[in-house]
């Protein structure tokens, strides 16, 4: 990023079809004193690369003429000098496939749709630094080996049998003594044989004490053989061949690189040059590339590359594998509420905590390894893949239940408190589990098997373990299927509302009707709302729809009133995320006076839960809605955990007996208690109250004895249509409720 670390502003390629995402891009740049170039499909990305050469690209995935993923491809084709410019994908969602596509394309990292803003241009910052730094190593590297190509090294020639004909040490560098010394300002003993040197792993440098000796003596005998093997191939194929070898000397790992020309048909040359600065400079720029940065065990590329080393071991050997994939729950909350910072800390104590957790023998292949390929094995076997995704790579599985024991005790990890700043935060999480072969023979299948297992984990209530079966394929499918079916179900008019009759139990009269919406689905026909309200809850469909439900109710109930004189009031349900949204308040203003409904004919029916999240946001939207006007009341009392306190803070008109208290009425001696007490509790904050399930005579009889106000249940009217409403308020003298 030459741009950058000069008095000049980096440039950035920002390429999307969308001139609104250009804008918004642009305008973070410039909050971090980025400038900025702009392209609208592909191709112009890639001709404006190779003319403007910027210093980071943000490309989108999804574009004309060329999409993303060919334009990254046809960048990096471009490249001739070798350099390579970062570019980051911005992709339409996480899933594994798509990340996959984008670094097989080439890129150097990605981001998901919808984009965090403010996060977005440090992460820009943060890429490009991360470039400029393999650059500068890049660049380091190649000046180390300009200068070692200038400098003398260790000459020597030898026979066939390997013995040393001639030997002529280099110029004294860092780590090389001159001819005679073990170490420096140590003189050996002359006639003490410098073979040993060779026994404790140090290159002999003496030119008189090499000549005529064999190459055994002088060199680490599985070193001697492997020198020896490649003198036999450059005397047969007359080609120049290189040994590359490490030596202890004095504490300290050197490595070396010995390249080898034949001279004539029985003697070759020999050049042994110190590769060791070559050889750290390369594990750098490696651990820049194949480590996370963040908490130091393997990156998503890593991981990628070793599953796909065992995939093929595995296919050879005919052994088995397991994946686990696993994934914080709730761990957006933790970044929301308590700042990226303690979310990082929290990510780096994971790991730390799973590297404690998992055991050696869980993460090393169980062949014919030595020691140091099974430590290799075991560091990559464990890594992150990117947010607070982790996973976790079993070898030579003998048995399923390893998995699971694996992932328990993980599992249970997780769930001991994390003390960071002084604080406890508490964590679970859920794990997925895919098996080779019986899951999949590829990479990319088992990973995302593993994925749809932690998912399903996390629908089961999360702090679990799952593993992968083809039915929960299917399952997501259907999902998937349901939640594209629900976004154009608002477009195509397939949702309607039916009501509910509310009955006063003293005058038994209808006050009241309880809208309730229905999807009638074109394939299956009536999609029944416990199946598709947890799916629009989860994706946050419920906001449009709930909004589309209070309007139409709204304009029903002032129907009702235009055209019979007659007044109802209009009991709508909120939910969750439809009552923190920052809009709720304008959204309701607005439904009442576009249809000209009197506030105090629309009750706004909120759950225990909803009104104990978030105690202080909740009085503040409260008294919002109460200035508007609405009826306020709680519905499903008695399932949740009201706080007393709380509840004459809220200053809501209603409460609604939960139908489970109801339905073992009047012979369930418990739930009579719990109702005639939340009735007299009720009364007693001067709060009506609802019985909701009455479907018998006697509930109804009973309840008029515990003095509740209103009732609605089958035994009073099913759910209608507003045509059937309609019809059976004509028969009936309405009253208007009290306010």
């Amino acid at each position: 990023m030459s741009a950058s670390t000069s008095s000049q502003r980096g440039v950035v390629l920002v390429a999307d079809d969308d001139p609104v995402m250009r804008m918004l891009m642009l305008e973070m740049l410039a909050q971090v004193g980025l400038d900025a170039i702009e392209a609208a499909d592909g191709a112009q990305a890639v001709a404006l690369a190779q003319e403007r050469r910027p210093d980071l690209i943000l490309m989108d995935v999804e574009m004309p003429h060329m999409d993303g993923f060919a334009a990254c491809r046809a960048i990096r084709r471009n490249e001739a000098d070798g350099s390579q410019v970062p570019i980051v994908m911005v992709t339409g969602g996480d899933d594994i496939e798509a990340v996959t596509s984008a670094y097989e394309a080439g890129a150097t990292d990605f981001v998901s749709k919808p984009i965090n803003w403010p996060i977005l241009g440090h992460r820009v910052l943060y890429v490009l630094r991360a470039s400029d730094a393999i650059a500068r190593l890049r660049i380091a590297d190649a000046q180390n080996r300009a200068v070692l190509a200038a400098i003398p090294d260790t000459f020597f020639r030898m026979n066939r049998d390997g013995f040393y004909l001639d030997y002529e040490p280099g110029h004294e560098r860092p780590g090389h003594e001159r001819p005679g010394h073990d170490r420096p300002g140590h003189e050996r003993p002359p006639g003490e044989r410098s073979v040993r040197a060779a026994d404790h792993g140090q290159a002999p440098f003496s030119s008189e004490r090499c000549i005529g000796r064999h190459i055994g003596e002088v060199l680490p005998r599985p070193i001697a053989a492997r020198m020896l093997e490649q003198l036999g191939e450059v005397l047969r194929t007359r080609e120049i061949r290189s040994v590359e070898y490490e030596l202890i000397r004095f504490g300290a790992v050197q490595h070396f690189e010995a390249r080898l020309v034949a001279t004539s048909p029985s003697e070759v040359l020999g050049l042994v040059r110190d590769i060791s600065e070559r050889k750290r400079t390369e594990e750098q720029i490696r651990r820049l590339a194949y480590c996370d940065s963040l908490t130091g065990i393997p990156n998503r590329q890593a991981f990628l590359e070793n599953l796909e080393r065992e995939l093929q071991r595995s296919k050879i050997g005919n052994k088995k594998f397991a994946v686990l994939f696993m994934d914080l729950d709730a761990f957006k909350r933790i970044n929301d509420t308590l700042g990226h910072n303690v979310g990082d800390h929290l990510l780096k104590i994971v790991s730390e905590r799973l590297r404690e957790t998992i055991r050696p023998s869980d993460l090393v292949s169980r062949g014919d390894a030595g020691a140091d390929d099974a430590d290799a094995d075991s560091a990559s076997n464990l890594a992150r893949l990117g947010g607070d995704e982790f996973t976790i790579l079993i070898p030579d599985l003998e048995r399923v239940e390893h998995a699971l024991n694996v992932a328990h005790r993980v599992k249970e990890a997780m769930r001991r408190p994390f003390l960071i700043d002084g604080n406890e935060i508490f964590v679970t999480a859920s794990i997925g589990i895919s098996l080779f072969p019986e899951d999949g023979d590829d990479c990319n299948s088992l990973l995302k098997f593993a994925d749809t297992a932690m998912y399903h984990a996390k629908n089961c209530g999360k702090n679990n373990a799952k593993l992968y079966s083809s039915s929960l394929t299917m399952q997501i499918m259907s999902h998937v299927k349901l939640e594209v079916g629900l976004r154009r179900a608002l477009q195509n008019d397939e949702l309607y509302l039916l009501y509910q009759p509310q009955l006063d139990v003293r005058s038994q009269e209808v006050v009241g009707v309880e809208a309730l919406v229905r999807w009638r689905h074109p394939e299956r026909g009536i999609i029944s709302p416990t199946e598709f309200i947890p799916l629009a809850e989860e994706t946050g469909l419920i906001v449009p729809i709930g909004e589309w439900v209070l309007r139409t109710a709204c304009n029903q109930a002032r129907a009702w009133q235009r055209h019979g004189g007659r007044a109802l009031r209009m009991a709508v349900n909120l939910s969750a995320k439809q009552f923190k949204d920052e809009n709720l308040s304008q959204i309701v203003l607005s439904a009442l006076i576009d249809t000209g409904l009197d506030p105090k004919l629309l009750e706004l029916e909120l759950t225990e839960g909803t009104l104990m999240d978030d105690a202080l946001a909740t009085l503040a939207t409260l008294e919002q809605l109460r200035r508007i006007g609405v009826y306020l009341s709680i519905d499903d009392f008695g399932t949740g955990y009201s706080s007393m306190n709380y509840l004459k803070r809220f200053d809501v008109r209603a409460l609604k007996i939960d139908r489970s208290f109801i339905n073992g009425l009047p012979q369930d001696s418990e739930n009579a208690a719990i109702t005639r007490a939340i009735i007299a509790m009720a009364h007693g904050l001067k709060m009506a109250v609802v019985a909701e399930g009455v479907e018998t005579d006697e509930q109804l009889v009973l309840l008029e004895e515990y003095g509740c106000d209103m009732v609605q249940g089958y035994f009073l009217g099913h759910p209608s249509t507003a045509e059937a409403i309609t019809q059976m308020l004509g028969t009936l003298r309405l009253v208007l409720p009290s306010s």
